[in-house]
Parts: C-alpha cells; sequence; structure tokens
C-alpha cells in the first residue's frame, strides 16, 4: 500500500475509448508507468503508439488481470462507463487484486452507488462534469476554471473583477465580504534584460500585495461563497455591456 506522502508512480487503465487513452497519454507524460488494458484490439492498437505496456484483454476475467501484474500498482483507472457488467466486474476485481486506490468512470448516479459498494474509491462522471463547467464558463466568461474538491469546498480561478485593481487582500477584505481565502495570484511578467513574457506565481500572497490589471486569482470556499462571487462577477460584466 501506497503512503499519504508517496507519490504514485504505476497506473493502471482498463477501458480505452476516447477518456481511457487520455487519461493513460497524460500520464506517461508525466513519467509515469502504465499499463493500457482492453479487449479491443483496435484500441490497444492505438495505445501502443505512446504506452509501452499494453494488453489485450477483458477485464470481466480475472486470470488476465492476475497474469499482467496489476496487482503492484499504486492505482486504477476503470473507464468503461457504458457495459454495465465489464464496469462492475473489472472494478470488483482490481480491488480483490488488493489495488490500493480505483477510480471508475460512471454514467450514471444509480452506477455510481453499486460501484462505491463494490470497492471504487473515486467516481467520476466525465460527461456531466464537462456540461456542468461548460456552463459555467458560459454563464461566466470571467470564470477561467473550477475545482470541486468536495461536495462542500472549491477553488476558482478567475480574471481580476476591475473594482479590484490596484487594492490589496487586506483592503479588499475577501474573507469577510465573499467568504473567500486568496491562494494565489497568476501574473504575467516580463524578465530581466529579455523581451519573453512569462506567467509567475504568487503562491499565498501577503496582505499587502497589490493586486494588478491582467492578474488571474485563485480563490477557495465554500460552493455558496463561491456562488456569490461569480455573481458579483457577472454583474460587473452586464455593467460593462452597458
Amino acid at each position: 500500500m501506497i503512503g499519504k506522502t508517496e507519490k504514485r508512480q504505476y497506473f493502471v487503465v482498463v477501458g480505452l475509448g476516447t477518456f481511457g487513452l487520455t487519461v493513460a497519454s497524460e500520464l506517461l507524460k508525466r513519467g509515469c508507468q502504465v499499463t493500457a488494458i482492453d479487449k479491443d484490439e483496435k484500441k490497444v492498437e492505438l495505445a501502443s503508439e505512446f504506452a509501452i505496456d499494453v494488453i489485450i484483454a477483458d477485464g470481466r476475467d480475472k486470470k488476465p488481470l492476475e497474469e499482467a501484474g496489476v496487482s503492484s500498482a499504486d492505482a486504477a483507472v476503470v473507464s468503461i462507463g457504458e457495459d454495465l457488467e465489464a464496469s462492475f466486474l473489472v472494478t470488483l476485481h482490481l480491488k480483490e487484486l488488493g489495488i490500493d486506490w480505483i477510480v471508475t468512470k460512471a454514467s450514471s448516479p444509480s452506477q455510481g452507488e453499486i460501484l462505491e459498494k463494490i470497492g471504487a474509491d473515486r467516481i467520476i462522471y466525465p460527461e456531466e462534469e464537462m456540461a456542468k463547467k461548460l456552463a459555467d464558463q458560459l454563464l461566466n466568461p470571467s470564470i477561467i476554471n473550477y475545482l470541486q474538491l468536495n461536495d462542500k469546498v472549491g477553488i476558482m480561478e478567475s480574471e481580476t473583477p476591475d473594482p479590484f485593481i490596484g487594492k490589496t487582500p487586506k483592503g479588499l477584505s475577501l474573507r469577510n465580504k465573499y467568504g473567500l481565502n486568496l491562494i494565489a495570484i497568476k501574473r504575467k511578467v516580463k524578465r530581466k534584460n529579455a523581451d519573453e513574457v512569462v506567467e509567475d506565481l504568487i503562491v499565498v500572497p501577503s496582505s499587502d500585495e497589490k493586486i494588478e490589471e491582467g492578474d488571474t486569482l485563485l480563490v477557495i470556499g465554500d460552493h455558496k461563497s463561491l456562488e456569490k462571487f461569480k455573481r458579483m462577477q457577472r454583474t460587473i460584466n452586464e455593467q460593462d455591456e452597458d
């Protein structure tokens, strides 16, 4: 079992549709070891273009998973949301093989509930999550990104509202007014003796750090507080349009 402070390095990805292939590819780009598995030979061929360890196997059968040595993996991703039987069986087999952390793709909350009972440690709904994210960005053009940490708290990346420019975190009193904490500022700066512009990250800015035009703010808070901040951004955008 991997310790809480240790970095995961070896992953198993079962199901090589668009989602599974993308996850496997991104993990490999970050220097991780990945075993990619699918029963479809064509999908495995696609994975073999970037993955070293690819296996043609039906995950509903536990034996090929055992023979592949996946029990030594730090974590697994099961990306077979459309095939309920396969999704359930693969998750169950991987749990029985002793994999410490299993992330399983689901297509509905009811499927997700069963997967949790079987042993999945995290359930993801890619289409639903992407739809919500897109809707949020369409309604709030100033919101660049949003990460839900749990059912209560999230982190939001936002363009700097015009009224914030030139002010400090202390002067803005974000915690009192919005229930938010400013955890970082992204700022584009020009390198000395060069024309190159790079992005600087000011982590946990001091209370006297002046916010500049063009800054990107990263704030953390509960969902109610973040919604309040979004409404404020929308109001500013509507006023600018008028």
